[in-house]
């Protein structure tokens, strides 16, 4: 244990309401005490509260950061029967075959988290096959086999139970409202909800499309069933003039989108880009990314939709990356 756990204090919050105090979900936004009940709980070797720490050591949020003593963290949680923990493991892990016997509740060797932890090559895990650009005007390019059907599985489980109906934000107003052209709904990932998988998944991601963790919105996952779309829209938001965000100063805009489908399967939900007549379905783990800027100006011909779903449910990540840090 770092020295930062060894003398924390005991605390009478759970993990579950330290959890919600890090980001103000169902609690008020106390990061502070939310940070310092879980380090207290993870000193009393409390397995989920130990998962969490391990995410806020890997994300450098309310503490320190270090990935080295992110994934000791994450291996002690698997130890002390962390579901989360040992999932992510077994995600991370490039040994296919003990993965899969952890994933099929083969536990009885307790050495088995130590293996799969010491299995992991973070720089390796983030790495990106190269993208292939598939159009010019507007700037398209495919990631295919970017990430596995197990991790597509597993960010879909994440979001199970909790999408809602998908609003479209007006920047120079600020209000976020549901409109007749994006029937889909969705679900918006926390540092908490996205855990250490979701940290790398974005560093993976930054390395494809050359732009730095910090320009991107969090993430979302949406869900389109039978007879949802989103009609023909761009994706820029800043109308040149207006600042937006919590304190209306912010001018940056959406630079690029990058999308990668979780599931397959389904009839209908192309993906169409008008202007360039060109049509994309991906397979599991398939990933797209386009720019909605050109010369550092809005590009019109970025516009894009998803045809209705005909059969079926899609679900699909999107990551939404501005140009330049975001803090709206």
């Amino acid at each position: 244990m770092t020295e930062t756990l060894q003398t924390a204090r005991p605390t009478n919050i759970d993990a579950v309401t330290a959890r919600h105090l890090l980001v103000g979900r169902d609690a008020p936004f106390e990061p502070d005490k939310g940070v310092a009940a879980i380090e207290a709980l993870a000193a009393a070797g409390d397995a989920d509260a130990l998962c969490t720490l391990a995410t806020l050591r890997a994300a450098g949020a309310w503490t320190s950061h270090s990935w080295p003593e992110a994934m000791d963290l994450l291996q002690q949680a698997a130890e002390l029967g962390s579901v989360d923990a040992r999932s992510q493991l077994g995600l991370l892990s490039p040994d296919r075959t003990l993965a899969d016997r952890v994933r099929a509740g083969d536990l009885r060797d307790e050495g088995r988290w130590r293996e799969l932890r010491h299995s992991i090559n973070l720089e390796e895990w983030v790495r990106p096959r190269p993208p292939v650009q598939v159009c010019q005007v507007p700037r398209i390019w495919i990631a295919e086999e970017f990430a596995r059907p197990e991790l597509c599985e597993w960010l879909v489980s994440r979001g199970r139970d909790r999408f809602k109906p998908a609003l479209m934000r007006d920047a120079t107003t600020g209000v976020a409202s549901a409109l007749d052209s994006r029937t889909c709904s969705d679900f918006v990932f926390d540092v908490v909800d996205g855990a250490i998988v979701m940290l790398l998944l974005r560093i993976k991601i930054s390395n494809a499309t050359s732009i730095p963790v910090p320009h991107m919105e969090p993430p979302q996952i949406f869900h389109y069933a039978v007879g949802e779309e989103i009609k023909p829209h761009h994706d820029f938001l800043f109308d040149g003039e207006t600042g937006y965000g919590p304190d209306g100063s912010y001018t940056g805009d959406r630079l690029a989108t990058f999308l990668m489908y979780l599931n397959d399967g389904y009839e209908g939900g192309a993906l169409e880009f008008p202007f360039a007549e060109y049509r994309y379905k991906g397979r599991t783990g398939d990933a797209i990314f386009f720019t909605s800027q050109r010369e550092k100006k809005p590009d019109p011909k970025s516009l894009h939709g998803a045809e209705p779903i005909t059969r079926g449910e899609k679900f699909i990540l999107s990551q939404w990356i501005h140009d330049r840090p975001f803090t709206a």
